[in-house]
């Protein structure tokens, strides 16, 4: 269009300077060679007019077409990343070609659910929004689970086993039942900077710290506090003070009927939360993998129960008057930012930790309790994954090891006097994982938890000895199926097998069925 206007111009130009010349020359006179010299001059300025506008009209009549042509180039690429991110109505004539199909087809609706969920997040926080007196923004957090269950043989907790019992006379073979006693409930606040450390906080809560008096206690639970945590969080360094899991355990199998207490719990998983002072360093390396270093100060749990109900008395490592200690280091791809939030889905990680800690026990006697521990988590590919901890340690009934026992009591078989001798464990425990899309996976773990039988043979046991004390080793194998259709449900059944042998006699075995239903938010 530009270039016709400029034609047309032209055209109108030349058409008016004819006609000027036209009325110059029949009005002028043959004697006047004075006008004759003007009249062309003024001809030769108005041709040099003319060819600098046409000039400047081809130039721009080509910078036009060059724009038309980049912006044809555009249109077709946008176009092609538009018809590749569609999945085709063509039939795919290779393996290949469905997966791709059905890879994206499932991106795109994942994609899809994501934005929908967003939305009514949206929607709701227009609504109203949780706010805390700070003012900095704090989001709830939680997993309503549902579990039912079978047991197939006697177990030590109806609805959470982790030890298989001897069958008596009045105990029956199996039982079932259902409860809601594993479902969380969180906070977490995040809070201004502090000399340059992002402030966060969380706690987490769950119904599983008793049963309620009254006729609904076989499924009701108590409110229990279960983690809770402060963070500072610098770029490579971060500082933790809460009730968390042991340094030295950092992973845990993936289950959801053992959510209360961590799957594999008493048999090769060390996990007791209890509260800890830790500081992490973090050294860069190159393609996103870095080096961490971690210590930690931790105040042990006692094995077993507390020995008054009302009132909390001191363990035998807080008699000591001194925190145990712990370290960690580790290599791997950095798979959180600094308020916790998973950026990997495949990360690779291996590190190695130890831990000390001393116990006073009456009459002025100790024990030194240590442990060296493992733990990896290998992606094999985008569908498979390998991970594990292990350990070997003394008296580490307070973390989960030897079988919840960090000293044995009887009698030395020498002196026949009454002692107790430290108990030594080794354990640990490995998955596989499979995930067969975005919405299905399954998992296979086997643990083991053992007891040194050395350490039962140099004492004698009295006829009072629990069972408890007399178990020397808890194995258990776990498979599972987690179905997610969509970001918030969950399904998933379960099996498990537990074996636990008693340093004397036959072993004992139950199995246990569950099926878990969730609705996290």
């Amino acid at each position: 269009m530009r270039g016709l206007s400029f034609f047309l111009l032209l055209c109108l130009i030349l058409f008016g300077g004819s006609c000027s010349l036209y009325s110059q020359s029949g009005n002028s006179s043959p004697s006047s060679p004075a006008h004759a010299d003007a009249a062309s001059t003024e001809l030769e300025r108005r041709l040099e007019t003319i060819t600098s506008s046409l000039d400047a009209a081809h130039q721009q009549l080509e910078e036009s077409q060059k724009e038309i042509q980049e912006l044809k180039q555009e249109l077709a690429l946008i176009k092609k990343q538009m018809a590749s991110t569609q999945p085709s109505s063509e039939p795919v004539s290779s393996p290949e070609a469905f997966d791709a199909a059905k890879t994206t087809a499932s991106t795109i609706e994942d994609l899809q659910e994501r934005q929908q969920t967003l939305d009514a997040q949206v929607k709701l926080h227009e609504q109203t929004k949780v706010e805390s007196d700070s003012k900095y923004p704090v989001r709830i957090t939680g997993l309503l689970l549902f579990n039912s269950f079978i047991n197939r043989g006697i177990v030590d907790n109806l609805d959470l086993p982790e030890i298989a019992i001897a069958n008596n006379s009045d105990s029956g073979n199996g039982s079932a039942g259902a409860s809601f006693r594993q479902t969380i409930l969180g906070l977490q606040g995040f809070g201004p900077v502090i000399a340059g450390a992002k402030s966060s906080a969380d706690v987490n809560l769950d119904f599983f710290g008793g049963l309620a008096y009254g006729s609904s206690a076989t499924s009701a639970g108590i409110v229990r506090l279960r983690t809770a945590s402060i963070n500072l969080d610098w770029d490579h360094d971060s500082l933790q003070v809460g009730m968390v899991a042991p340094l030295i355990s950092p992973l845990s199998p993936t289950s959801y009927a053992t959510v209360a207490v961590p799957g594999l719990a008493g048999a090769g998983n060390l996990w007791t939360w209890s509260p800890q002072l830790r500081y992490a360093h973090q050294i860069p390396m190159q393609s996103g993998r870095q080096f961490q270093f971690e210590v930690g100060l931790w105040d042990p749990q006692a094995a077993g129960y507390s020995t008054n109900l009302l009132f909390r008395t001191p363990s035998p490592g807080e008699y000591s008057k001194q925190p145990a200690y712990e370290t960690r280091i580790s290599y791997g791809t950095a798979t959180k930012d600094t308020y916790g939030n998973s950026t990997n889905e495949h990360p690779f990680q291996i590190g190695l930790s130890g831990y000390y800690g001393r116990q006073s026990y009456p009459y002025g006697e100790s024990l030194d309790t240590w442990a060296f521990a493992t733990d990896w988590r290998v992606p094999l590919s985008n569908r498979f994954e390998i991970s594990g901890e292990g350990y070997r340690g003394l008296g580490l009934g307070g973390l989960g090891g030897g079988v919840y026992k960090d000293i044995l009591i009887g009698v030395n078989q020498s002196n026949g006097q009454p002692t107790y001798r430290g108990l030594n464990a080794i354990g640990g425990w490995t998955q596989f994982k499979t995930r067969f899309s975005r919405t299905i996976e399954a998992n296979a773990s086997i643990g083991l938890d053992n007891g040194f039988a050395r350490d039962f043979h140099t004492l004698v046991f009295p006829a009072t000895a629990t069972e408890v004390q007399l178990r020397a080793r808890n194995e258990m194998v776990v498979g599972n199926l987690i179905f997610k259709p969509k970001t918030y449900l969950i399904l998933s059944p379960e099996f498990r097998k537990i074996w636990t042998w008693p340093i004397y006699g036959a072993g004992n075995t139950a199995d246990v069925f569950t099926l878990s239903a969730g609705y996290q938010f």
